[in-house]
Parts: structure tokens; sequence; C-alpha cells
């Protein structure tokens, strides 16, 4: 998930119209929210931030995100589960449905993080959030920040920067031959592409079974 987390986040910074800014980091005190149904996580996360708001379920975070906040940090299996069903109304991504139902002004500053360790929910939030338009990112709880993207992905320019990025992708995924520095899109002598359909052929002729021989 390290990679697709790089990509996400310069995704992120490049569509959000807010950008990667928000609040002024030295404002105090700022409003943390932190969803989580895990005490020993709170017990660390509190400790770290100890004007910090802990919320366990899913409803509870909904009543509070009535309020403002500077930062909001989401889990996704709740209860004490684990890799729930993310259509499920006890789960964080229930958290992200009522966030992208309507539009939230006063969270138009938020920062939002999501820190579960369920990969496939974990990135369908942050999708969700992404394309409603708030600040996202994706950190599984303790890990640390991820580093710096490569200054070939740094410096892609737009319109190009989509292609220049699937084409980045494909290379680091061998799908490209050494050194290849053309159209992602474009057919390639190594095979076809990921968005071409494998070559169909005639089917293999099948010789019919002797006489006295077991099929």
């Amino acid at each position: 998930m390290g990679l697709f987390s790089r990509v996400y986040d310069w995704m992120r910074d490049a569509l959000s119209p807010r950008g990667s800014g928000g609040r002024d980091r030295s404002a105090a005190p700022r409003r943390v929210l932190f969803l989580d149904d895990d005490p020993a996580r709170a017990e660390l996360f509190l400790a770290e931030n100890p004007d910090a708001v802990w919320v366990e379920t899913a409803a509870d975070c909904i009543t509070r995100l009535e309020e403002d906040w500077d930062e909001i940090h989401l889990d996704h299996d709740l209860g004490g589960e684990r890799f729930v069903d993310n259509a499920r109304e006890d789960c964080g991504m229930e958290v992200v449905r009522w966030l992208c139902l309507v539009s939230r002004p006063h969270l138009g500053r938020t920062e939002f993080f999501i820190h579960s360790h369920n990969p496939y929910a974990a990135t369908m939030m942050g999708m969700e959030l992404m394309t409603a338009g708030y600040s996202v990112e994706l950190r599984p709880f303790g890990a640390p920040p991820l580093p710096p993207l490569p200054q070939e992905i740094l410096e892609l320019s737009s319109p190009n920067s989509l292609r220049s990025l699937l084409g980045w992708l494909r290379r680091r995924l061998g799908l490209d031959p050494a050194g290849a520095r053309g159209d992602p899109f474009a057919a390639r002598g190594a095979g076809p592409g990921l968005d071409e359909p494998p070559l169909e052929g005639p089917p293999h002729a099948v010789d019919p079974p002797q006489p006295g021989t077991r099929p």
C-alpha cells in the first residue's frame, strides 16, 4: 500500500481545491476528533493530543461532526471487529457517507486522516472524501509519515500529468520495456497494455479419440 498511498497523496494535493493547505497550524488550541474502538490506540493518541475528543462508534462520531473541527481521525473497523463490510452502518464508511451526503461548509477546511489498517476500506474512504473536496491523508495508525514522491512525479505538469503518471506507474510495474518513455497509452511490443484486450486467436484443434483408446 506504500506506493499507492504516495501516488494517492500526490493526486490529493493536485486535485484538492484547497491544495495541501488547511488551517494555520500555529493557531491553538486545535480541535481534534478521534474515532476508534481500540482503547490502546486511544491511550496513545490522547497522550500526544490531550485535548482531543475520543468517540468509539460511527453514530457518536456523526453527532459530533455537527461541530467545527481542525482535524478528524477516522478508523473503519469498529466494535472490536476486523475487515467488516463497508456497507454497514457501524463502520467508518458510514461517517464518510454522512460527510459526503450534502455540503458541510463548517468542515470545509478540516484535515481528515484515515488511520485504518484495512487497506481496501481506507482507500475507499479516502477516495470518497477527496472526491467530495475534503483534504485527506491515508496513514495507518502508528505508521510514520510517507516519504516524498520521486522528483519525476513532482515535476509532472498539466495537462499531461495523468498520462505521465500512468507511464511512470507502468515502468515501475515492469509493463514497459526498460528505458521506454513513450506514450503510456500506446501499444508496446512486449504485449498488450493495461487498457488493451488480449489478442484472440483461432481455437486449438482437438484430435478425435482413436479407436481402442481411453479419452
